[in-house]
C-alpha cells in the first residue's frame, strides 16, 4: 500500500472535487490487522476519511475469481469471513447515505 500516493491523490484530486469520499482498505493481511489499523489512524490524523471496515485478503477471493462466481456463492469459513467483510463495508456506506 502506497499511502503517500493515496494522500496525494485525495488531496489534489478528490478533495477539490467536493465529492463525499472515504478510503477503503482492501487486501488486508488478516495476520497483520494492526497494520490496517495504523493506516486508518494515519489517515484520520491527515484528515482523510477512511472506512472503519476493511476487506481482508483470503484464498476464497482467488477461488471465487477462478470459478467465476461472487464471494457470496462460495461455502467455507474463509468465504463466510470474506462475505462478512463486504457486508460490514456495505452497512457502513449505507449509513453514510442515510445520514446525508
Amino acid at each position: 500500500m502506497d499511502i503517500a500516493a493515496l494522500v496525494q491523490t485525495v488531496k489534489q484530486t478528490i478533495v477539490p472535487s467536493g465529492i463525499m469520499h472515504r478510503v477503503l482498505l482492501t487486501k488486508v493481511d488478516s495476520r497483520s490487522l494492526s497494520e490496517a489499523l495504523e493506516a486508518q489512524n494515519m489517515l484520520m490524523e491527515l484528515e482523510i476519511p477512511a472506512c472503519d471496515a476493511f476487506v481482508r485478503a483470503y484464498k476464497a477471493h482467488e477461488r471465487a475469481a477462478l470459478e467465476g462466481v461472487a464471494i457470496t456463492q462460495l461455502k467455507g469459513k474463509t468465504a463466510e469471513e470474506a462475505k462478512a467483510d463486504y457486508i460490514r463495508v456495505a452497512d457502513e456506506i449505507q449509513t453514510d447515505w442515510e445520514d446525508s
